[in-house]
């Protein structure tokens, strides 16, 4: 079978490695969509995680956490999934999913149901761990949410407080094209960041709870100005962060991040993706076999996506 390998950043290549065999208690996948993740992608094949000692390059599959296909064969302890059942992947369960085939154990996978394109919900992890960090607040019932942002992420977090019940949804960013994408995804007002009249009204009134998907150290610090209730910190960043602290005093403001998801999430958002609570769709700029991996990462590199799928063939 067909399998990404990338030996270091920058070497990528193609290789064919034996199909694996699922356990007593794992599923084997045939992979029929993935989606690149763009933060992820991009750092590991540019080297930019220098600091990491987790990263697995020389692994076929790596980096890819991201996906979907059709269960083709279960162990002789799985009872939760049949063969030819729709199953949505994460980073859980197996190993990295660039590859015709992988095995997952079949308590780490989510069900989806066979009328939903696979490509819709071959980006159901990045949902899952937005999930995770969104529902770090646990009542958005009439509260207003600042989404800084408009990235995979930023975009992930709107429609996933919207349908927890956020009364209003305001979008930040610095790109029109994204700004207009979030608010044909729900979002009630958007707004160019670098429009210091509009950023400064934003700071006065105030937001209960700002949702921070840029990793931007500017932005993380504008979220401390804006929210009154709480930050959920989404966007990765490195490094020291300095902070107005006066603002976090005066709102006795809750600081909440995430890092990953449980397959909680995971099956939580593809279950609102089947039922129309997400729009992923209008989310994908470019579909690509796995031999167009590279110049999709360029893409990712080049701002020029939201979220591109690939597929084995």
């Amino acid at each position: 079978m067909k399998s990404i390998l990338i030996k270091k950043p920058g070497s990528f290549e193609i290789i064919d490695i034996e199909r694996p065999k699922p356990q007593s208690d794992e599923i084997l996948i045939q992979v029929t969509a993935t989606s690149l993740c763009n933060q992820h992608d991009w750092k590991v094949n540019k080297g930019f995680y220098k600091d990491l000692k987790y990263l697995e390059y020389g692994v076929p599959g790596f980096p890819g956490h991201e996906g979907t296909g059709v269960v083709v064969e279960i162990g002789d302890e799985v009872s939760n999934f049949q063969v030819g059942d729709h199953a949505v992947m994460s980073g859980l369960g197996g190993p990295p999913l660039y590859s015709e085939f992988v095995t997952r154990k079949s308590t780490l996978v989510a069900k989806v149901d066979k009328a939903v394109p696979f490509e819709h919900v071959a980006m159901s992890e990045l949902f899952g761990c937005v999930h995770r960090a969104c529902k770090k607040v646990t009542d958005y019932d009439g509260k207003s949410v600042a989404v800084s942002g408009c990235g995979p992420g930023g975009l992930s977090a709107l429609q996933i407080v919207k349908a927890y019940g956020a009364e209003r949804v305001i979008a930040i960013d610095i790109t029109h094209d994204r700004l207009a994408l979030a608010a044909k995804l729900g979002a009630d007002v958007s707004i160019d960041a670098r429009d210091k009249v509009a950023m400064s009204e934003l700071r006065k009134a105030g937001t209960d709870i700002v949702i921070e998907c840029t990793g931007n150290k500017n932005a993380y610090q504008n979220a401390f100005f804006i929210a009154r209730q709480a930050i959920v910190v989404f966007g990765y960043s490195e490094g020291m962060l300095e902070i107005p602290l006066w603002q976090m005093f005066d709102y006795e403001l809750t600081i909440y991040n995430s890092k990953w998801l449980t397959n909680q999430d995971l099956q939580a958002v593809v279950n609102m993706i089947s039922s129309g609570k997400i729009r992923t769709d209008i989310m994908i700029s470019a579909k690509v076999k796995f031999e167009h991996y590279l110049d999709a990462v360029e893409m990712i590199g080049r701002g020029e996506v939201i979220k591109v799928i690939m597929t084995p063939n």
